[in-house]
C-alpha cells in the first residue's frame, strides 16, 4: 500500500511533556525509551525527572509526536514520507519505531512548524 494513502486522515498526538535525550549508565524506571548499543546507553526521559540521574551528556527541550495508527510490520515508506516532509521544512527529527507505532522527537522550538508540515500530508495532530 502507498504510504500517502495510509497517512490521509491519520492521527497523531503531541506529548505535553518536554523531553531530554541523555547519555547515562543508569536506566531510570521513568524513561520513555532506552537504547543500548555497544558504545553507549541513550535515555529519552521527561526532563522534569532528571534530578537523580547521573548524566554524561544531554540535549533538552524535545517534544514527541506519536503517530496514533498501527501499521503492518511490512509497511514501506512511512518514515521516509514523514521525515521527508519535515526535512523540506528544515526540521530535524529523531525517529523511534516501536512495535506498533512510530514516535518523532522534534526540537521544542520547531513544534508548530512540524505540526503544520504533518497536516499538509494529511496527519491531524492533537
Amino acid at each position: 500500500m502507498n504510504p500517502e494513502d495510509l497517512l490521509i486522515n491519520a492521527k497523531a498526538y503531541l506529548w505535553k511533556e518536554s523531553f531530554a535525550i541523555i547519555k547515562s549508565d543508569k536506566i531510570p524506571n521513568s524513561a520513555f525509551c532506552v537504547i543500548k548499543d555497544k558504545d553507549e546507553t541513550t535515555v529519552i526521559i521527561d526532563q522534569n525527572r532528571l534530578k537523580d540521574i547521573p548524566i554524561k551528556e544531554s540535549e533538552k527541550n524535545w517534544k514527541i509526536i506519536t503517530l496514533d495508527i498501527i501499521f503492518p510490520m511490512d509497511t514501506i515508506g512511512i518514515l521516509s514520507k514523514i521525515s521527508g516532509c519535515l526535512a523540506e521544512k528544515g526540521i530535524p527529527i529523531m525517529a523511534i519505531s516501536a512495535y506498533s507505532r512510530d514516535h518523532f522527537l522534534i526540537r521544542k522550538n520547531d513544534t508548530r512548524r512540524a505540526v503544520r508540515a504533518l497536516e499538509l500530508i494529511g496527519i491531524t495532530v492533537s
